[in-house]
């Protein structure tokens, strides 16, 4: 299976270090979607179809023979989006920020962040 396949334009950079997978996402494709029942944002069907291909690939990442479901659990998501949101997944909890308003830029993968800016400037 193509990993382009499954998750088209989505690009992904892994910082190994402190177990960060940063997802550029503008097409919607894996992005979190808004569950009105919850009032909160959850993982998408898109989310592990791809969590799943990057699993399988193993890439550099510990893999444990653990389920999908904890091995997504053992890393940290950050999702940069369109709509000038960055949402961050850690241990089961989502967190929404406006670009403008995230506190620790630092842990953000600068190449995404600035498009986002980008975006956000070149949209007014």
């Amino acid at each position: 299976m193509n990993l382009h396949d499954v998750i088209g334009s989505v690009e992904i950079a892994i910082d190994a270090d402190l177990n960060t997978i940063h997802i550029y996402d503008t097409d919607h494709i894996v992005e979190p979607e808004y569950d009105f029942l919850t009032k909160n944002f959850k993982l998408s069907e898109g989310f592990w179809k791809m969590a799943g291909v990057i699993k399988g690939k193993q890439l550099f990442l510990n893999n444990d023979e653990k389920s999908l479901d904890r091995w997504i659990e053992s890393f940290k998501w950050i999702f940069y989006s369109s709509g000038q949101s960055i949402k961050i997944y850690n241990q089961g909890v989502m967190v929404v920020y406006k670009t403008g308003s995230i506190e620790n830029e630092k842990l953000l993968y600068e190449k995404y962040f600035s498009r986002l800016t980008d975006e956000s400037l070149n949209s007014k």
